[in-house]
């Protein structure tokens, strides 16, 4: 006897398939004599029939049509037209992978059909090559709509197939068309390389290299995918929803633009990419042979590694940071600058300063000064000096165009701003030979540097700067900001990574014109103006005033960072732009009365002494500044990393560290710190809370702050356990413990390589003491809820 449904109405014939959510049948519809395929959902209840019936509604030629619904025993049945033909699952089980134009081709109609359901308020959730099937005229048509929710609801917990689960959703957060958007935008990477961007061994460690391991381009798994293609896909597959595009509708259109290239251009392109990729290794290789690039490289890319899930990515970041004396102070000296002033106060460590003003803001901050110092500090000729102030303006200028447009989160394009201009400064500073073959290629041809760098290195300077950009682990979404926008009028952008990528071009466009005539510059104006008008809601005279700003600002940041641009034709043209006379804005600083100056992370040679009274001024700073915390909201760990950071930077400890006790072990054990050889510290530092046999026990158990002058001193010899002996290389060292309410909660903890090497005047004890009991406050306000 046949198996029917809704009271005999369809007739069942075959089951069609089985998946996480229910069957799917090939059934006769009785009354109107046709064949549908009817899907019996078993995780749903029968509230899923309401938002069914809304998506009901969705008529398009690339949807496959929902009849009707019903419940049958409990269990919500969609009832779908019958669609004879094969998925694209199918086509790549055959072939593997498609031709790129080919792959485009079949997700554009996919993504029309999507983007009106999109519009009316509807997210698939499912899209995947499975359910997307080819009909009898290799149409595709988009399946398994009913399961469908509105935009910006809950996730409702993780639905979907893995591998496909945006990860949003994997974070329990609202859900709306980007997650539709990444789906999709996995399934064109999946019909591009004929694989996933995150695979593995199980169902959870996909959904973990989803959320949190960094995809590589398709054009890396597969030759003749150019990197336009390449940057569409890794834009619909950002981790960050807010970095997608903004629907479907975006995505179509981004892929529209892309196939309507011209193809033969394609062709060639395609053919001069190995040929282009081999001259930019040889390059790289390179610059990996020199002295100092790779300690240069080594540093960005920590710092770009430092995943953003991490729970401890303020103190990765603050580890990195703290471990190069100059780009600490540099950046300290920025972040209390008046381009700061809003957020009150000074901020003296840069534990505090990420946790004010945001960890990718202190990251991208910290890798430009990095730059700037780099390039600057070479003693070579003085057009790359030129340069690299050129390059540090047009970061700047990018940055407060991104500003006075509007947008909040325009922090992350200074670096990108400056990225514009790394390909050349790479070749001024690593190919000297080559920049000079360039100048004299530009000269002889009339061409210009740009045209002629392409002829003698093989590669343009962006591509170089492409290469580099993408070995220090760089997020897709800045290396996206590097490339050039289309020669006609620019769109409004419709998520981060256009926006960077816009007033990055926007600031490396605009530059050109401090050289132009009173004559010619109202021409060029008008014709910046009206491209980018779509997308830059700002008119001349505005950009007049952003010029002036920024060149105003420029100067300032060279004061503060030290530099000598009294010799600088390019400063001179700036200074003349900002209305002010370079005297009087490259007035250098008292050092002494500076207080964020700061002594060198490792022992200072003898000539490099650091007075105490400078000592005394950074520790209070960081008394000042732990009190601007306790009165607002905050972490206590990155309360405690604030005092760590104080004590390290100012009173000359080779390592601090903070501990609290473990109430399972009875044991102080080491939580974080700073200092060479930290990681490896950390986990061998703790010690038992239970007898008073050695000095750390004493410590905690008479609640005594004590500097120990020389382990090896006849009076405390035998008071130092062998732990310390055997795995702490530090003769002197001082205890600060946290006692509250006579039991023990943690301790901080400094040292020093040599005996003796300790002298701690009383007041700079006394602030450090104070520091503590500022912890110990800390402690209790978030026993009591505070």
């Amino acid at each position: 006897m046949q198996k029917s449904l809704a009271g005999g109405r369809f007739t069942v014939e075959k089951k069609l398939g089985q998946g996480a959510q229910g069957l799917v049948y090939l059934a006769t519809d009785e009354q109107l004599r046709r064949r549908v395929a009817i899907k019996v959902l078993h995780s749903q209840g029968e509230s899923a029939l309401a938002e069914a019936r809304v998506v009901s509604k969705l008529q398009h030629p690339n949807i496959v049509t929902l009849h009707d619904v019903f419940a049958e025993t409990g269990h919500p049945c969609l009832v779908f037209e019958y669609v004879e033909g094969q998925t694209l699952a199918d086509v790549l089980r055959a072939s593997g992978h498609l031709p790129a134009i080919e792959a485009v081709r079949l997700l554009l109609p996919i993504l029309d059909g999507l983007a009106l359901a999109h519009a009316q308020g509807m997210v698939h959730r499912d899209i995947k090559p499975q359910n997307i099937i080819l009909d009898q005229r290799k149409s595709p048509r988009l399946m398994d709509f009913g399961v469908a929710t509105p935009r910006k609801t809950g996730s409702a917990g993780i639905s979907g197939t893995v591998g496909y689960i945006a990860p949003e959703i994997l974070q329990n957060l609202p859900v709306d068309a980007q997650a539709d958007v990444f789906a999709a935008g996995m399934t064109l990477y999946q019909l591009l390389t004929g694989r996933l961007a995150a695979e593995g061994d199980s169902p959870f460690v996909i959904l973990q290299r989803t959320l949190s391991s960094p995809f590589v381009p398709p054009s890396t798994l597969q030759a003749g995918i150019d990197e336009r293609l390449d940057q569409i896909v890794m834009t619909a597959l950002c981790k960050s929803a807010d970095e997608r595009y903004v629907d479907a509708a975006a995505f179509r259109d981004a892929l529209a633009a892309w196939l309507e290239r011209p193809e033969a251009a394609a062709g060639a392109a395609a053919e001069d990419a190995a040929a282009r990729h081999s001259t930019l290794e040889f390059l790289l290789r390179r610059m990996r042979h020199t002295a100092d690039f790779p300690a240069l490289s080594q540093t960005i890319s920590a710092i770009n590694k430092i995943d953003e899930a991490d729970t401890e990515r303020l103190q990765s970041l603050s580890e990195v940071i703290l471990k190069d004396f100059s780009l600490t102070n540099k950046l300290l000296r920025i972040v209390n600058s008046a381009t700061y002033g809003q957020f009150g106060g000074t901020i003296s460590t840069v534990s505090r300063a990420i946790v004010i003003l945001g960890f990718d803001n202190i990251r991208n901050l910290a890798v430009t000064l990095l730059l700037f110092e780099h390039m600057h500090n070479r003693n070579q000729a003085v057009k790359l000096r030129e340069a690299v102030l050129h390059a540090f303006f047009g970061g700047l200028l990018a940055r407060m165009l991104g500003q006075k447009a509007g947008w909040r989160e325009a922090e992350g394009v200074m670096i990108c701003g400056m990225f514009q201009h790394l390909g050349r400064l790479l070749t001024l500073y690593y190919f000297p030979e080559e920049s000079n073959e360039i100048e004299r290629c530009s000269q002889q041809q009339g061409i210009s540097d740009i045209l002629a760098a392409e002829r003698v290195l093989g590669i343009s300077y962006r591509e170089l700067a492409l290469g580099v950009v993408q070995s220090w682990n760089f997020p897709e979404r800045m290396v996206h900001s590097m490339r050039p926008l289309p020669d006609n009028t620019i769109r409004e952008p419709q998520n981060t990574g256009e926006r960077l990528r816009v007033f990055a071009n926007l600031a490396y466009e605009l530059l050109p014109c401090l050289d132009l005539t009173d004559k010619d510059l109202p021409v060029f104006m008008a014709r910046l103006v009206q491209r980018f008008a779509p997308a830059v809601s700002l008119h001349a005279n505005d950009y007049e005033k952003v010029m002036q700003e920024t060149a105003k600002q420029y100067l300032d940041y060279m004061s503060l960072l030290g530099v000598d641009t009294t010799g600088s034709a390019y400063a001179k043209r700036l200074a003349k732009l900002a209305g002010v006379p370079l005297a009087q804005l490259l007035a250098t600083r008292d050092a002494e009365g500076d207080t964020l100056t700061s002594i060198r992370l490792e022992t200072p040679p003898v000539e490099e002494v650091v007075s105490p009274q400078q000592i005394t001024s950074l520790l209070a700073a960081g008394v000042q500044d732990i009190t601007n915390t306790l009165v607002g909201e905050f972490k206590l760990n990155d309360l405690l990393r604030m005092i760590l950071e104080t004590m390290f930077r100012s009173v000359g400890f080779e390592r601090v560290l903070f501990c609290t006790r473990d109430a399972k072990t009875n044991r102080m054990l080491a939580r974080f710190g700073f200092g060479p050889d930290i990681q490896r510290i950390v986990p061998v530092f703790g010690f038992d809370l239970g007898g008073v046999n050695d000095v750390f026990q004493l410590v905690v158990a008479r609640n005594a702050d004590v500097l120990i002058e020389d382990i090896d001193a006849e009076s405390i010899r035998n008071r130092i356990p062998q732990w310390y002996r055997s795995s702490i290389h530090a003769r002197t060292f001082i205890v600060l413990p946290l006692v509250i309410d006579k039991k023990p909660v943690g301790l901080f903890y400094g040292d020093r390589s040599d005996a003796h090497a300790l002298q701690i005047p009383h007041d700079q004890l006394n602030l450090l003491k104070t520091m503590r009991n500022q912890a110990i406050l800390a402690v209790r306000q978030k026993q009591t809820g505070g």
